[in-house]
């Protein structure tokens, strides 16, 4: 399902590119710090929206990857947790058997 998804949101974004280089085709001229850019309208709005994506995705990767490592450390000591439980319900009851034994012998 998700796949599908994926797909449908990927023909959407084709969809929208398409329509953007056919209704945009004036030439612009960005000017940027130290030059001006001659190009179509399009390639100025698609430029745009790449290098915004590409940043923000270079600013989420590194809370992303804090996040992976901080689960991964809990995922780890849940196992270890979980080993131990089932550690101490296999162990023997010997506290029933030592206090019959003592109440015996008084």
């Amino acid at each position: 399902m998700r796949a599908w998804g994926t797909l449908v949101v990927g023909a959407l974004l084709a969809a929208l590119v398409v329509t953007l280089v056919l209704r945009n085709g004036q030439e612009v001229s960005v000017d940027l710090l130290f030059t001006t850019w001659p190009t179509k309208l399009w390639g100025a709005l698609v430029a745009s929206a790449i290098i915004g994506a590409g940043s923000t995705a270079t600013f989420l990767l590194w809370p992303m990857a804090r996040l992976n490592l901080r689960a991964r450390r809990h995922q780890k000591r849940i196992s270890e947790l979980e080993q131990e439980v089932h550690g101490l319900r296999t162990l023997p009851i010997a506290s029933d058997a030592a206090s019959s034994s003592s109440a015996q012998k008084v």
